[in-house]
């Protein structure tokens, strides 16, 4: 201690030095991260801005799929009616009214007369043949609506965006156009709702580069097209959201800008601020970290005086050591939960008495085993992850694990694993352990999820829980390129057997059929749920379409050997099932969603009902459907 005394001032000028260009270095490479870290920040919010313009005007245009269709019902309904313009009219307004970001509604006939509007102003001697959407529905057979270019309402004056709807004559052919058009400035003032500063910009484009809505807005680019920019030409390639820095060429201003495509309709939004006022953002904080650092310098000298003192003080701290040492063995002691401590290696150096009472072994038979050591060998990954973590720096992690007790039952384990201060890093750390008993709140957590996926009647799954295996076995046939099939079950006439027989009855026989689908499916990665009403699902992970065809014949032919009496389902009299299915198969390039692969089942089902019932029909047979879900639940 002496000797460290006497050498201090020059020890403190070599340590000062070091700390000074240290320091410096340190406030370069952290003023270069904060600048980095601002740049990133605010591409996270131009993305998320973006993505939000996006939805917005997806469902914009999606709310004026509606107004659409009612007219178009309208006209379907009056078509050569007197006063049907005046029917129309009468309709148009009213959805008009109750949709204020609606500017019209308007039907234009097959020589582009406009025959029924919304609007109060005269519109006779105009002709819209000549419109782009006009043109379009006239050579196209799409009944879908189209988003068409901004432009002038020639009513109003006002920019507008058209959403419009082939019209077809009873024979298929053309009979006009009906036209929604929104106010383009609704749309730009929700983009003014997002402050970007003063040179910010948002641009709003359709999927094939046509520019829909600016702000600020500037007339002269509506309607252009930037397919040739590079957001087009090369971000959009390679990933649907993102971020870029770009020179506008529309005012030469810097930016940074985020995007996003919709994956539902394709328009892209791009939502941009000036560099410039990005960087001054940053400068104002970064002025105060300056004094700041200035400050820090100021008090070196007062550090020093600290590690003067310290030196002097380091014999009292490893005395205080040793006896909070004796003082955490105290409070170990007297816990009901089970204190542990381990090294860096998961080796127990310490475990408190209530060790007795949770894992059925006295303390000295647990010193030196490894932590992972009659633990459920499905947990070993998860205690080994925690533990690397520690070793890399954390300093408090959970886990909830499984271990087998002296007496050989298992039971579940909550522990906290906090690392203490010391150590050098890697395997040189301590670590202690909190450890409680969790089996009964376990056992009853897992008793409510099972309430909570079974569907009461049949005891088999329910929708909500068929709803998220269905997801995890598309997602895991796309990942393992596996086929994946499902079956969409229906019992034959079932409404005129609950009319015949009574509820009571029908829910016996759904009982029934439920037990002979669960009876007949027999490997464990298979999943039966009730999906609804008299319809049960099944899925078949790993099963290509012969054979969820075997299975599916399989059920029908068990169902009908039951000979349960059914005499309103002729010509058999007694109860049959129809059977939908359809096979998603990855390896062959297929890319479907749940709703896709579903649909293609529920279509296969319509097809077995309108066949005859009591049959398998497969997807991948599918002709046109005649008639729709609605009349086949009515027969």
């Amino acid at each position: 201690m002496t000797g460290a005394i006497k050498y201090l001032p020059a020890r403190t000028f070599v340590a000062v030095a070091f700390a000074v260009f240290g320091f410096v270095g340190l406030i370069v490479w952290g003023e270069y991260s904060s600048w980095k870290s601002q740049v990133s920040h605010v591409e996270a919010e131009l993305i998320q801005t973006a993505k939000a313009l996006v939805q917005h005007a997806d469902d914009t245009v999606d709310m004026a799929k509606f107004p659409l269709a009612a007219v178009i019902t309208q006209i379907q309904q009056e078509r050569g009616a007197p006063d049907m313009p005046a029917k129309i009219t009468q309709v148009m307004k009213s959805q008009v009214d109750t949709t204020p970001w609606l500017d019209a509604l308007a039907v234009i006939d097959a020589d582009g007369r406009m025959i029924a509007t919304s609007s109060s102003i005269d519109a006779s001697g105009l002709n819209f043949s000549d419109r782009e959407y006009f043109v379009f529905h006239q050579s196209s057979e799409t009944r879908e609506p189209v988003l068409g270019r901004p432009l002038k309402n020639k009513l109003s004056s006002q920019w507008i965006l058209p959403v419009t709807q082939r019209i077809s004559n009873p024979d298929g052919s053309f009979g006009g156009v009906a036209l929604a058009a929104f106010i383009l400035t609704e749309l730009t003032n929700f983009f003014q709702g997002f402050s970007l500063g003063s040179e910010g910009s948002f641009l709003l484009v359709r999927r094939d580069g046509v520019v829909l809505a600016r702000a600020p807005f500037l007339q002269t680019l509506l309607g252009s097209s930037v397919s040739t920019y590079d957001l087009f030409t090369t971000h959009l390639r390679q990933r649907g959201s993102g971020s870029y820095h770009f020179t506008s060429p529309i005012d030469e201003t810097q930016r940074i800008g985020g995007f996003y495509r919709s994956e539902h309709s394709g328009m892209v939004g791009l939502a941009a601020a000036s560099e410039s006022e990005t960087l001054a953002t940053w400068m104002r904080g970064a002025r105060i970290r300056w004094m700041s650092c200035f400050i820090l310098v100021t008090i070196t000298g007062f550090l020093v005086w600290r590690w003067r003192r310290q030196i002097m003080l380091r014999r009292a701290s490893e005395a205080l050591l040793v006896a909070r040492e004796a003082e955490f063995r105290l409070l170990a002691e007297g816990s009901g939960d089970l204190i542990q401590r381990f090294n860096g290696h998961g080796i127990r150096e310490y475990l408190s008495p209530s060790v007795r009472e949770i894992f059925g072994v006295d303390a000295e038979a647990m010193l030196g085993t490894h932590i992972l050591e009659n633990l459920h060998e499905d947990d070993h990954d998860v205690v080994s992850q925690v533990m690397d973590r520690l070793r890399e720096g954390s300093t408090r992690e959970n886990m909830v694990v499984r271990r087998k007790r002296a007496d050989g039952k298992q039971i579940w384990l909550e522990t906290t694993l906090n690392r203490l201060p010391g150590g050098t890093g890697g395997t040189d750390i301590r670590i202690v352990a909190v450890t409680r008993d969790v089996t009964r709140q376990k056992n009853i957590q897992e008793e409510l999820d099972t309430l909570a996926n079974t569907d009461e009647l049949t005891q088999l799954a329910n929708r909500r829980s068929f709803n998220i295996h269905f997801e995890d076995m598309v997602l895991q046939a796309a990942q393992q390129r596996t086929p994946l099939s499902i079956l969409m079950i229906d019992a034959d006439r079932f409404k005129f057997f609950n009319d015949t027989y009574g509820h009571a009855a029908g829910d016996d026989c759904l009982r029934a059929l439920a037990d002979v689908v669960r009876g007949s499916i027999r490997r464990s990665k298979d999943f039966v749920a009730r999906y609804g009403g008299e319809e049960i699902a099944v899925l078949l992970p790993d099963t290509d379409g012969a054979g969820a065809s075997k299975a599916a014949e399989n059920i029908r032919q068990r169902v009908a050997g039951l000979r349960l009496p059914h005499e309103k389902n002729l010509p058999w009299g007694y109860v049959t099932i129809s059977i939908g299915m359809a096979t998603f198969y990855p390896a062959r390039g297929e890319r479907l969603t749940t709703g896709e692969l579903f649909e293609r089942a529920d279509h296969a089902l319509y097809r077995a009902k309108n066949s005859g019932r009591n049959q398998v029909a497969a997807a991948e047979q599918e002709a046109s459907m005649a008639t729709g879900r609605s009349d086949i639940r009515s027969v």
